[in-house]
């Protein structure tokens, strides 16, 4: 370690902390802008304990529950609560003279401003948090509606018991969905399927029908905005811009009515007369000919286009690529030589014509045959999921949204929800979608509203913190320009307000860095002065100036250090790739990206091993210096790609610890494909594939092939090799030869019970199955094999137990593991930029940088007005689709550039920028890449050239050289080495015993007398709607007795009325029964949940119909709908005396000191029959002997 370094004081400090107080002001609305790293969250949490405490005029802080704090994910949501109750925590021990100094620092008053009732209730805060119903409301905005939604279910029109989907769940009902609809659809829209198979071509429909579930949204809106079907057609005709004609209509008129036949003659007669002829006359002779030999229309024009058209389809002006010597006739039908001046040839022209005038009819034709086929899919996905009760995050949303905005209980909802709702503080706001922040607008203009506003003396305020350079989620539906509008929005709401008080519209801007030192942050602002972040400005809404705003470091008289490293250049054909064994997606060893990877894990290794040092805040706010760590080094790339890949591999070689990656395709793992080869091998032993790769898998470790695979499998002909591994009597082989047998004795058994046999099984030198996992494949194979375990228990809990069900699911899953790594752990953690939003790291080193922004993928683009149109490529564009397409792309390519600044600002101490060369390219790097903004910035700061030509040849540095310090002079080191314990194999425990049902414990049940005969089913039914009723009609008034068990018994289809009337009739003599009133008196509780250990070591688990705890004894009473019931205790079956026993000896442990005394209630009667403390012990004793 070294000397403690305190950042000084100074005037933009002081702006800072001004800054951030205006923020934290709990009687002021406040729409702050904040930078990167300038304490956000810390805001927040200030502005929350603000809100808590009392006023300095002695006003009481607002109730925990009245405030409400919306983050953009859970990761966030938990941060904020664990600091705010740390906080909160702090205050309820500190003595009264650091109490005042917190609060005083915390509201900018002076510590003796503070009076002991002030502290009194500021230590309070923390038990108040604690008990408020429900918790502090910091949560997402997806847990915040679903919060609203299961409070007015009925109002929403959903099911009172909906379940969240996850998205995996989702997809998987959307495919399932699509496969039952798609057959369907072929038969009911021929005409459609053919129109799009056409378009989009080999498993392009699927893809084009996939993707509408990421748009259902906007097309239903669309949907629903059509007075009839009828107006499909004209709407998306005019979006599209096409006339009326069909496209066939279009080349019939084209190239049979309209085409100039004769003058296409007289132009290959002087074609071919020429006694030379260039390549591109040649090939309009050719095309020419053909197409005076052909009749049909479609095919005149495709050889028309070809001949006439260049090689992207379009007319390129340029040299004119006929011979002049083939006459003037060519020349004024085909001339292109518009840069000259010269006129178009007539047939070009008409082609332009005919070229636009059919691409716009298709793409209404393709848009309409998806709307035909895609929105039932839709609706029919909708229906799934209400008959599942089914609500995915996208639903929501929007339920939420029509609840709070267009359903006829709007108001209504809106006045409940705004007698709790006294503060509303938005985190993230720059990723908040239109639909989001339509219900967000909706709570605001409630409580702002007059009834709203006057419901409560403390003032209402809404606080929303964000930053338009960190938008970087619009496939998440964030749009920078609605940030934008609803700014203009709270502008003027609260100039009203703000003219009225006299004073500014509060709008603190939050500039200062308290994350990076001063040369990453100089070179930051170096890269925005050359890269726009923001959206263009519109007509409504004024441009953004967030990125002509320097940022200002507090971190002034720390060092930073920022490299930017030559390009990994492609070194020619790789040897690998002639081979003829090559797979065709094999990356060379020598390829750019993996030799860059290699070099990064070289860096990151020698980094480590050499102490190079970076800061660490103390708790005093110093820093200090100390060597780097693993868990101080974060790579971050656009992409999990080959190069995401290739890093974590070669990190791994230089023997660093690596956190593995943060999203797995769960299929995807080694890990999980060796445990479901389990249980495919249990399922068809014959599989010769499956089995050989089990033997070669970490479960058996056969990896010799010439030793071992090739000698068990050569010559046997068409032996299955199962059946050659059992007999062979190899004593190498015996291990597996058992393993395997096992896994077939164990097909019979539910999935999560057979995959944790294997993992947990040991064999003779006492190694399990999870330890040859983790040996073979390293530590992170836990968590996807866990996720696949977690996969297996519920589905064995929700669906039929078998292996082969069970198999088929999760084959058909794309199941992605998300793992959050925001907290390092002691090793390299490598993410997306996008899943590092909101995180640092002292070391950032960015390597994939060198390709351009991707052009947008979708192929649904939607107009102004909301009217889809379909093209899935640009190659298909029509006008109208061609121009929405730029318009996407534009807003990518700035959305990357926000992407890059979200990337660069991750980073505390040192910035590393690297980058694999592009074949492709002069210079190795698109000139829309991150390394060329980065280039241009770093010249700038190390020689004052802003040139970006030529690739630097050796590194490029600006800032401090790396300072090391001696590992051995960090304190983290003196833990030392791990004990030699921590990996010794613990002793297998002791199995536990099964739980079961204490009406289940014994195995010679008397039969008790059904009470309708031999109807078994009806007995069970009978009793039990008699038990609901006896543990739900008490609650009620007695006048309500009758009429809600009527209602209930109602809903029993199945049960005649004389039946229901039975039932009603037996069980109210039982509650208006006198000698019964301490059994059904209040306090008692129903369906009382029991699990527990009996002495002799059984675990049972079970419900009592009725529990009555008194002060000096317990009763627990069962309900039993026996007829005839026994007279007297000593004619009671045993198995009901053992079922009590086993409730008597649980409930004895929980209650120590209290008799606990049982008795059986019988409906027939009715009456009560205690039962004898010893015959139920010795009934117990009896059974649990046998056990």
């Amino acid at each position: 370690m070294t000397d403690a370094v305190t950042s000084p004081e100074s005037a933009a400090f002081e702006q800072a902390k001004q800054a951030q107080a205006e923020a934290a002001e709990p009687g002021l609305s406040a729409w702050v802008e904040a930078n990167a790293g300038s304490g956000k969250t810390k805001v927040l949490i200030d502005r929350v304990a603000r809100l808590l405490l009392q006023r300095p005029d002695g006003r009481p802080g607002a109730p925990p529950d009245s405030i409400l704090c919306i983050t953009y994910t859970k990761a966030a949501a938990n941060e904020m609560l664990s600091r705010l109750f740390s906080r909160l925590g702090d205050w309820s021990v500190a003595d009264d003279d650091a109490l005042r100094r917190k609060l005083a620092e915390l509201e900018g008053r002076e510590p003796t401003d503070y009076a002991p009732e002030d502290l009194r209730q500021a230590r309070a805060l923390f038990a108040r948090a604690l008990e408020t119903p429900g918790g502090l409301r910091i949560e997402t905005i997806h847990a915040f509606c679903a919060r609203i939604l299961r409070r007015f279910p009925l109002e929403a029109g959903i099911s009172p018991g909906f379940q969240e989907i996850e998205e995996d769940e989702a997809n998987g009902l959307w495919r399932a969905v699509l496969s039952e609809r798609l057959e369907a659809a072929a038969l009911s829209h021929p005409d459609e399927m053919r129109v799009l198979a056409r378009a989009t071509g080999g498993l392009g429909l699927g893809a084009a029908l996939n993707a509408l579930q990421y748009k259902r949204q906007a097309l239903q809106a669309f949907w629903h905005s059509l007075g009839s079907e009828t107006e499909l057609d004209e709407r998306v005709r005019i979006a599209a811009g096409a006339g009326a004609a069909r496209p066939g209509e279009i080349l019939q008129s084209a190239m049979i009515d309209a085409l100039p036949e004769s003058e296409l003659r007289a132009a290959i007669s002087a074609l071919s007369a020429l006694e030379k002829r260039g390549s591109s006359d040649e090939k309009l002779l050719m095309a020419l000919t053909s197409l005076i030999h052909s009749q049909d229309a479609e095919e005149r024009y495709q050889i028309y286009m070809s001949a006439l058209s260049g090689s992207k389809g379009d007319f390129p002006a340029g040299s004119n690529p006929f011979t002049a010597k083939a006459g003037p006739l060519v020349a004024d039908l085909f001339t292109r030589n518009l840069k000259k001046g010269d006129p178009e040839g007539r047939e070009i022209t008409r082609m332009k014509r005919v070229q636009a005038e059919l691409a716009a009819a298709e793409a209404a034709e393709r848009t309409v045959a998806l709307m035909r086929i895609g929105l039932p899919m839709i609706e029919a996905y909708g229906q799934e999921k209400r008959m599942r009760a089914a609500l995915d995050f996208e639903d929501l949303i929007e339920y939420t949204r029509a609840l709070l905005t267009r359903s006829n209980a709007a108001e209504w909802v809106l006045y409940k929800l705004d007698g709790g709702l006294t503060h509303l503080l938005l985190d993230e706001a720059q990723d908040t979608s239109p639909s989001q922040w339509a219900l967000i607008n909706a709570l605001i203009q409630e409580f702002q509203s007059g009834v709203g506003r006057d419901r409560q003396a403390d003032p209402r305020t809404q606080f929303v913190v964000g930053d338009p350079k960190q938008s970087i989620y619009s496939f998440q539906g964030a749009d920078q320009q609605q940030f934008q509008a609803e700014k203009l929005s709270f502008v003027a709401r609260e100039e009203i307000v703000a003219e009225a008080e006299d004073r500014p519209v509060n709008q603190p801007e939050m500039a200062m860095s308290f994350r990076s030192t001063p040369e990453v942050l100089r070179f930051v602002d170096e890269v925005r002065a050359r890269v726009p972040l923001s959206e263009a400005a519109t007509d409504t809404l004024p441009p953004v100036d967030a990125d002509l705003k320097p940022h200002t470091a507090r971190r002034s008289n720390q060092p930073g250090r920022v490299e930017l490293w030559p390009l990994e250049m492609p070194t020619g054909p790789d040897a690998e790739d002639d081979a003829w064994i090559t797979p065709t997606d094999h990356v060379p060893a020598d390829a750019p990206r993996r030799r860059l990877a290699r070099s990064i894990a070289l860096e990151v290794r020698q980094m480590i091993d050499r102490g190079e040092s970076v800061w660490q805040e103390q708790p005093d706010r110093s820093w200090i210096r100390k060597p780097v760590q693993a868990e101080d080094i974060l790579i971050l790339v656009r992409s999990r790609n080959e190069l995401f890949d290739a890093l974590i591999e070669s990190l791994k070689q230089e023997g660093v610890a690596v956190a593995g990656a943060d999203r797995l395709r769960l299929l995807d793992n080694i890990g999980v494909q060796d445990c479901l080869n389990l249980i495919r091998f249990a399922l068809q032993p014959g599989d010769d594939l499956t089995l050989a790769e089990i033997l070669r898998s970490p479960f058996c470790d056969l990896v010799d092939d010439d030793r071992h695979l090739f000698a068990l499998a050569h010559g046997r002909g068409a032996e299955p090799l199962w059946q050659r591994l059992s007999a062979s009597q190899a004593s190498e082989f015996q291990a597996a030869r058992q393993f395997c047998q096992r896994l077939i004795e164990h097909r019979h058994l539910p999935a999560f019970e057979f995959l944790t046999q294997a993992l947990t099984e040991r064999d003779t030198e006492g190694v399990s199955g999870w330890d040859k996992l983790i040996r073979r494949l390293g530590e992170p194979v836990r968590d996807p094999v866990q996720a696949l375990l977690s996969g297996a228990l519920s589905h064995d809990m929700s669906k039929a137990k078998s292996l082969q069900a069970y198999l088929s699911e999760t084959e058909s899953r794309d199941t992605v593991l998300k793992r959050e790594l925001g907290e390092p752990d002691k090793a390299v953690r490598v993410m997306t930029v996008h899943g590092a939003k909101g995180l640092q790291s002292p070391v950032v080193i960015l390597p994939d940088t060198t390709g351009a922004t991707k052009s947008v993928s979708d192929d649904l683009f939607f107009t102004s007005d909301g009217t889809p149109l379909h093209s899935p490529s640009s190659r298909l564009d029509c006008r109208a689709t061609a121009e929405l397409r730029d318009v996407a792309n534009a807003a990518s390519e700035r959305e990357s550039r926000r992407l890059l600044y979200v990337a660069l600002t991750r980073a505390s101490d040192r910035l590393i920028i690297a980058g694999a060369g592009l074949g492709s390219s002069k210079t190795g790097y698109a000139k829309s890449s991150w390394y060329r903004w980065c280039l241009m910035a770093m010249r700038a700061l190390t020689d004052g050239a802003d040139e970006e030509d030529t690739v630097p040849d050796n590194r490029l540095e600006y800032g401090s050289a790396p300072v090391c310090i001696a590992a051995d002079q960090d304190a983290g080191s003196e833990t030392g080495a791990p004990p030699a314990w921590l990996k010794r194999l613990a002793p297998a425990p002791v199995p536990p015993a099964r739980l079961a049902a204490p009406s289940r414990l014994t195995e010679d049940r008397a039969a008790v007398i059904a009470p309708f005969g031999p109807d078994r089913s009806a007995a069970l039914r009978r009793g039990r709607l008699i038990h609901a009723l006896l543990q739900t009609l008490p609650d009620l008034p007695e006048s309500d007795w009758e009429t809600a068990g009527n209602r209930f018994l109602a809903r029993e289809p199945d049960v005649s009325p004389e039946d229901r009337n039975e039932m009603l009739e037996v069980t109210l003599r039982t509650l208006r029964d006198p000698k019964f009133a301490g059994v059904f008196a209040p306090g008692g509780r129903n369906e009382a949940a029991i699990v527990g250990t009996l002495p002799g070591g059984q675990m049972v688990n079970g419900r009592v119909d009725r529990l009555i705890v008194h002060d000096d004894h317990v009763m627990i009473i069962d309900f039993k709908t026996d007829r005839p019931a026994p007279v007297r205790a000593s004619d009671i079956e045993t198995p009901y005396l053992v079922q009590m026993a086993a409730y008597r000896a649980v409930f004895q442990a929980l209650f120590p000191g209290r008799p606990v005394r049982c008795a059986l209630l019988y409906t027939d009667g009715p009456h009560l029959i205690e039962l004898d403390g010893q015959a139920m012990s010795e009934s117990l004793n009896r059974v649990e002997s046998r056990v």
